[in-house]
């Protein structure tokens, strides 16, 4: 009976986060749907937004091995590792495809190169030194996957619907699956490690919309100059 209350408590802290989260990113929606109708509309560009997202999946993947190799490391994780490894693949296939040549992580295949690398950098900068009295590597991991998952929802549905409004086949429908299944994961894991504080997350939220609206306007500045 304990367990059922405590996924009720998880399920129901999360509905509200996710509520909360959409409410205050409701401004960036416009912004966010009309910067990508112009990158799909151009192969170019939208080959550099897919290798850029590839970039970040990547760089996600290379956190989580970086931070979680110890000899206890549990499957959740490594399944986490594996998942977010793959959506870099697909997105680096989809940019090639997209250019119709190979493609690196080098500024001239990258949208707001320096931009897309500090929002993750600064991102892990600031949920570390918020955490670092607790000196729990398990915490910073855990928070920064779940802001990562949140933000990733909240875009890739943009994203699919702008897709799908340019009649561009591409599906995002098993990535949105994984990324909803993340959130929830993080969510659930750091509320059984009485790590779960809703003041904090809200914080940690707010920092990164701010890191976003940065990046943002970053992509939008540089596809203007082009």
């Amino acid at each position: 009976m304990l367990q059922v209350d405590q996924e009720k408590l998880k399920r129901s802290w999360l509905d509200e986060a996710l509520l909360e989260f959409q409410q205050a990113n409701d401004p960036l929606v416009l912004q966010t749907r009309s910067l990508l109708s112009r990158i799909i509309a151009s192969d170019a560009a939208h080959s550099r937004l897919l290798n850029t997202l590839a970039l970040l999946e990547h760089t996600g993947s290379q956190r989580i091995m970086a931070t979680q190799h110890g000899d206890g490391i549990d499957q959740a994780t490594l399944r986490h590792v594996a998942e977010e490894a793959n959506h870099a693949f697909f997105m680096k296939r989809q940019a090639e495809k997209t250019r119709g040549q190979p493609m690196e992580f080098q500024a001239a295949d990258l949208l707001a190169n320096s931009a897309a690398r500090m929002y993750f950098k600064r991102l892990e900068a600031l949920i570390h030194g918020r955490l670092k009295r607790q000196k729990s590597a398990a915490a910073t991991y855990l928070y920064m996957s779940m802001i990562i998952e949140f933000r990733a929802l909240w875009f890739y549905k943009l994203y699919q619907q702008s897709l799908k409004l340019a009649g561009n086949r591409i599906s995002l429908k098993r990535i949105l699956g994984e990324e909803e299944h993340h959130l929830s994961e993080m969510a659930q894991r750091l509320e059984s490690a009485g790590e779960l504080s809703n003041a904090r997350a809200r914080q940690f939220l707010q920092d990164e919309q701010r890191l976003y609206s940065r990046l943002l306007d970053a992509m939008r500045s540089e596809l203007t100059a082009h």
